[in-house]
Parts: C-alpha cells; sequence; structure tokens
C-alpha cells in the first residue's frame, strides 16, 4: 500500500523527513504547506509534490492518508487535532508544545479518534539504544548522568524562550526521552539555569545559557543532566548508566554504545540513520495499521515534555517538582 503524505512546514526538519521520505518505496509525498509560500514551493518542487494553499487544503483526506507537523513548537495552533478529526494520521515533530494543558488535550483528541501517530524522538530507534534498553532490562540502575554541549541555532525564535522553551526543552529534550526510555519515568526535580554568556553572543535571547538538572526515577535511581548551548570548543552529548555490576555509555547521541561488566567490555558504533529509521517505521505503521513499529506515541512524547515544563517550573520555584 502507498501511503500518501502531505507536510506542514518547509523548514530545515520538514526538510530532512523529505529526504529520508524519498527513500522510502511506500511514501509519496503529495503536498506541503508552510506559511512562507516560497519554502512551500521550493520544497514541493524538490519532491515532486504540490504546494498548497493552506491548511485546510493540505488536510483533505481524500488527499493524503498521513501528515507530518514540522512547524516550531510556538506555531502548531491544533494542527494535530484538526488532522485527527478528519482520520488523517500524525507524525509531529518534538518538542510537542510549551503548555502541557494544550498538549495533555492534543493527546486525548488523538486516543480518542483511533488515528496512527507518532513523535520525533528519533534517538530511540537506533539499534545501539535499543540494544542498551534491552540490555538494561531486569537490572538495577542507581545512577544517570547525561550531558549535552553544542552552539546556539540561528533561528530568532529558538532564542526566545516563550517560543522555543529554551535549549532544555528544544534540543536536549532527546537526551531527556533517552533516559525516560532506557530507564524508567521521571518521579521528580530540581533544577537551576543560567544566563552569563548567552548575551554576548544574541542581547535579545532570553533563554538560559545552561542548565544544571537533578532528578530521581520512579525506580528510586538518581540522576543529573548539564547542558549548555554557548559552547562553541567542546560539544556532543552522552547518557550513562551506572549499576552495581555494570555500566552502560551512549556517545554521540546515540550511536555509539559501550557496555561493560563482569563478562566484558563491548563497544558498538551504530551505521543506521534513526531518522530514516523512525520515518520508515511510522510509514510501516500507516500503511499496515499496526502501531507496532512506532516506538514514541503522543502520549509517550508528552511525559518527555511534562519532565522539561517541570525542570523549568522548579527552578523558577527554587524547590523540588514532582511530576
Amino acid at each position: 500500500m502507498s501511503v500518501k503524505i502531505g507536510m506542514i512546514g518547509a523548514g530545515g526538519i520538514a526538510r530532512s523527513h523529505l529526504s529520508k521520505l524519498q527513500k522510502i518505496e511506500q511514501a509519496t509525498i503529495v503536498s506541503i504547506y508552510d506559511v512562507n509560500r516560497d519554502s512551500a514551493v521550493q520544497a514541493a518542487e524538490s519532491v515532486g509534490a504540490r504546494a498548497a494553499d493552506d491548511v485546510d487544503s493540505l488536510l483533505n483526506p481524500n488527499e493524503i492518508d498521513a501528515v507530518f507537523i514540522c512547524t516550531p513548537q510556538f506555531a502548531r495552533d491544533d494542527l494535530e487535532e484538526r488532522a485527527a478529526r478528519k482520520g488523517i494520521h500524525v507524525f509531529v515533530e518534538k518538542p510537542l508544545g510549551l503548555d502541557l494543558e494544550t498538549v495533555q488535550r492534543k493527546e486525548k483528541a488523538i486516543a480518542e479518534s483511533g488515528i496512527i501517530h507518532s513523535v520525533g524522538y528519533c534517538l530511540r530507534y537506533f539499534d545501539t539504544v535499543l540494544k542498551a534498553k534491552e540490555y538494561l532490562q531486569g537490572r538495577t540502575i542507581h545512577l544517570v548522568q547525561a550531558q549535552r554541549f553544542g552552539t546556539t541555532h540561528p533561528a530568532l525564535w529558538w532564542r526566545t524562550q516563550s517560543m522555543s522553551g529554551g535549549h532544555l526543552a528544544d534540543a536536549v529534550t532527546h537526551q531527556v526521552d533517552m533516559v525516560r526510555f532506557l530507564a524508567g519515568d521521571y518521579r521528580d526535580v530540581t533544577a537551576q539555569f543560567g544566563s552569563n554568556s548567552i548575551a554576548g553572543v544574541f542581547p535579545d535571547a532570553t533563554i538560559a545559557d545552561a542548565g544544571a538538572v537533578t532528578f530521581s526515577l520512579k525506580s528510586g535511581a538518581v540522576g543529573t543532566i548539564t547542558e549548555s548551548c554557548v559552547s562553541p570548543y567542546h560539544g556532543g552529548s552522552e547518557v550513562k548508566f551506572f549499576g552495581p555490576d555494570f555500566f552502560v555509555h551512549l556517545t554521540g547521541n546515540g550511536k555509539t554504545l559501550t557496555i561493560a561488566d563482569k563478562e566484558e567490555k563491548v563497544t558498538l558504533t551504530s551505521t543506521q540513520d534513526p531518522s530514516l529509521e523512525q520515518d520508515k517505521a511510522f510509514v510501516e505503521a500507516v500503511a499496515t495499521g499496526s502501531r507496532e513499529p512506532i516506538l514514541c506515541g503522543y502520549a509517550d512524547g508528552m511525559q518527555t515534555l511534562a519532565f522539561s515544563l517541570a525542570a523549568h517550573r522548579a527552578a523558577e520555584l527554587g524547590s523540588k517538582v514532582t511530576l
């Protein structure tokens, strides 16, 4: 079965999905909409699709089976609900939004509609990450350490807290999600965010340039997440899991996995493109009607967002916030 796809958004992440979808035999890109008409036309021409005049004309169940929603988190409005009401399957980029109540309302509408849904936490699809999940199953983790360092995003909206949610919600959300995926749900969080340097790079920025987050998991494990978006001379990411008889280390956003225990120490580096694997899984799920290939649905992605929002709330309150 060919899966007919519409794309809302024609920016960098949307174009990345378009390039992946062109490699998937079952996927047919039908239409693209963006508030910037020229961007939509250029993207559509590059894949042999049409540029839709507006969202309503794109969200036509007679023309598409599924839609990729790739607008920034501040510009989603009620797109997911509109698609769900029409029975159109939905892929949504992370993070799901900036307000938990709004996202909860959308999750309810999606669940009630029965559509297939997926959220863009692509790192879950690395074979190395799945091997780590298999290894950690049933083992006792007592400490988690995660970090992500890098440089700023060029978009004005990204450096505006009310539009992006900050570095933790927008980018480090991948590490937040990896901890959940591999070690279980969060129980509580405390956090501090600083802004010592970002004004020197972007005087109009309202996001923090660094964050130090501590948390506990429902399992009883404790951990930290440290992050900075103003780190031009040192970048990268890693997540470490410590147990009494093992150590698991994921680096490069999950691309490389090291497992050490009393039996052996093994390092594996993935050759997969997790974004391609993610898009394949969504297309396959729509084609077959089975959600099984999808590793992160909307409710799951909502829980990852809840942690980031809770961390900022904890920083504002100066106290622990329970999830």
